[in-house]
């Protein structure tokens, strides 16, 4: 169940769909890298890298499993002087938080440019379970993935290692799943292809539309109305074990709808099919720069 639904965020979804960067040394960029897992910030939101102000939007989600809420998504986006900073935190909930103690905290930041292409600058990620915690750091330059830096350190696989050749144009998965939301809110949906490097594993998450439909609300979705859609797809490139075919065997359905945010379309619900099963990821709350409350109830 655990690696559904992180699948479902870290590739877009986030949203998640949760939840990444080569010749450079990190050192230059130690002081921009954040040295904690990153949590999402409370209104009054801050800009990117900490400076008053932005645009953006606030993303709350619930994640179903079998019926039951298994996981909350927070996503949050602040747009400042050209710049971007996508904080997320992904953890267990419910019955199910009370049975795992799981949490994702993710932070991505960089360039933004037109259309919605964004160039990472550095990515941060913190994955705790029952007490252990995985953290992964990623410096880029120009864009293209300069060092990672994992603890506890990744093993050396010659034989999965990626090359550098397949790495300029590859952004982590938290600004993967940036570039896919801003270029779906306002621009044509569903980008074709979008290059994702984890740290370990080179994929590409892959769009294609899937039409509009109504949506009804129900006791675990509060949004009711016309959306139009994406299915996202992943394309191993690099990195994997040979025999692992389970992300070809993944599919997100991606629901987008305006709910008032400013930004545009949002993903409002996302189905996730995968070899373990089906989950569900609803839109619970969603909130403007300045805090206002958009669409759902408080929390």
């Amino acid at each position: 169940m655990r690696m559904i639904l992180r699948n479902a965020v870290l590739a877009g979804a986030l949203v998640t769909i949760a939840l990444t960067p080569w010749p450079a040394r990190l050192a230059a960029s130690d002081a921009a890298l954040p040295t904690e897992s990153a949590a999402v910030p409370t209104a009054p939101r801050q800009g990117v890298d900490g400076a008053p102000g932005g645009n953006g939007f606030r993303l709350s989600y619930d994640v179903y499993k079998s019926g039951f809420r298994a996981l909350s998504l927070d996503f949050d986006v602040t747009l400042a002087g050209g710049r971007y900073r996508t904080d997320a935190r992904l953890e267990s909930a419910g019955l199910i938080g009370w049975m795992f103690d799981w949490r994702l905290d993710a932070t991505s930041a960089g360039a933004l440019q037109e259309q919605a292409s964004i160039v990472p600058q550095h990515h941060r990620r913190a994955n705790s379970w029952r007490g252990k915690v995985r953290s992964v750091e990623i410096a880029y330059q120009a864009g293209t993935p300069a060092e990672v830096r994992a603890e506890p350190p990744y093993s050396e696989r010659p034989d999965r290692a990626v090359a550098p050749d397949l790495l300029p144009g590859a952004v982590d998965p938290m600004s993967a799943v940036t570039a896919i939301v801003l270029a779906n809110a306002t621009g044509p949906l569903c980008p074709p292809a979008t290059a994702v490097y984890d740290g370990r594993r080179r994929y590409d998450a892959q769009l294609t539309p899937l039409g509009r439909t109504t949506l009804k609300a129900s006791n675990y979705a509060a949004y009711a109305g016309e959306a139009e859609g994406c299915q996202m797809r992943f394309q191993r490139i690099a990195g994997f074990k040979r025999d692992d075919e389970r992300m070809n065997n993944i599919t997100i359905d991606i629901w987008l709808a305006d709910v008032g945010t400013g930004a545009g379309r949002v993903p409002v619900r996302l189905q996730l099919h995968t070899p373990w099963g089906t989950g569900f990821a609803h839109l619970a709350r969603a909130q403007r720069a300045d805090g206002t409350l958009v669409f759902g109830a408080a929390d």
